[in-house]
């Protein structure tokens, strides 16, 4: 999945994430704080000896098994399923001039090809 994509539904999407993503989400991301940015297995392990951080962590074997190889594969995972399950109800703003993807649903204007479409009137 292109990484624009991922970073666009899981910005602006998260809701749609079931509770065992919900919990993955929450562990992986109390890991990355209490370990500076890293998400393997060993720097979850050292979460949990962080007291400020730990309580984000989950003891669910689904959600472990979701984190299990860190926070960008669970993103991208995420993402897909997200945008496979729920195609309809995501809004893909595109570029009318490139057809890329802008960074948010309400952007106007392109990020590769500079295109402003500010002063047209929406689709």
């Amino acid at each position: 999945m292109n990484p624009h994509l991922v970073s666009y539904v899981m910005s602006y999407y998260l809701p749609l994430m079931n509770a065992t993503e919900r919990r993955a989400y929450k562990h992986l991301t109390g890991t990355l704080k209490s370990t500076m940015g890293r998400s393997d297995l060993t720097a979850q392990q050292e979460a949990r000896n962080d007291l400020q951080f730990s309580h984000w962590l989950t003891d669910d074997p689904a959600a472990l098994q979701l984190a299990s190889e860190g926070w960008q594969v669970f993103l991208e995972r995420t993402a897909k399923r997200i945008f496979a399950e729920h195609e309809k109800d995501i809004y893909l703003n595109l570029c009318p001039r490139c057809g890329e993807l802008t960074r948010t649903p309400t952007a106007r204007q392109c990020r590769f090809c500079r295109n402003d479409w500010h002063q047209s009137s929406k689709a």
